[in-house]
């Protein structure tokens, strides 16, 4: 897929049947975002001193743990969506600020580390395929289109929960190294949490405002992120086809 866009768009080129094929085909790709995303976080908090997040179950793969029910829902019709808030205890990091900022970034770091491994199993599967001369096999072909899919919506997902809204990874950094005072007036504003982010997915809709932050804000990072993990598999073709 070359081009990237908001998840929202990324199926309009479709005719209806195959719309909804691309829909189903995506759940896969967005369960396991949810849920690797969660469980590293969880990890490195644990690893950081804090157990909280073990406590309450987030150590782990199992999707339950980490799938927000409107969350989910949100992001199959709209693209976008959340996970269950996972709450962590910086009372028991050594180094409360850099301890903070590294588990809030392990977030996006999940993000970028499962776009990985997604894409590198789709390369491998499609170097397979193109030498076993299967590519035109629809199972495959099926498999394929997943791998794909989840890829995509690893890298975008990864940067819309970096965007400074409450309760996103860049909002929660901030607020990390503001003084305690700063952030009880911010404490306000998270309140509406759910009404600002329901608020910014309608502005998403609105034309040319919308198209123009769905771009610098979405695309061009997505985009940038996406060059930068297929580079070395793109090294891998060119010394192939040498």
């Amino acid at each position: 897929m070359s081009q990237f866009m908001q998840l929202s768009s990324f199926f309009t080129s479709y005719s209806s049947a195959d719309y909804w094929l691309a829909k189903l085909l995506s759940i896969p790709g967005m369960v396991l975002f949810f849920s690797f995303r969660g469980f590293f976080q969880a990890w490195v908090a644990k690893k950081l001193g804090d157990h909280l997040p073990e406590q309450r179950g987030f150590l782990t793969m199992n999707p339950k743990a980490h799938l927000d029910p409107l969350g989910f829902v949100m992001l199959v019709l709209v693209g976008f969506g959340f996970g269950k808030p996972m709450q962590f205890d910086g009372r028991f990091y050594k180094h409360p600020k850099r301890d903070g900022a590294i588990q809030i970034l392990s977030a996006p770091a999940a993000g970028i580390i499962l776009a990985f491994a997604e894409y590198a199993v789709y390369y491998i599967l499609l170097l397979i395929g193109f030498f076993a001369g299967i590519l035109n096999n629809q199972i495959y072909m099926i498999i394929l289109w997943i791998f794909e899919y989840a890829y995509l919506i690893s890298l975008t997902l990864t940067v819309f929960l970096f965007l400074p809204l409450p309760g996103f990874d860049s909002y929660r950094l901030i607020v990390n190294f503001l003084p305690y005072s700063a952030y009880r007036k911010l404490y306000a504003v998270e309140k509406y949490s759910m009404w600002i982010f329901i608020g910014f997915i309608v502005l998403l809709r609105v034309p040319v405002i919308g198209d123009f932050l769905s771009r610098y804000l979405i695309d061009i990072p997505t985009a940038a992120l996406a060059w930068l993990i297929k580079l070395p598999f793109d090294l891998i073709s060119s010394l192939i086809s040498m």
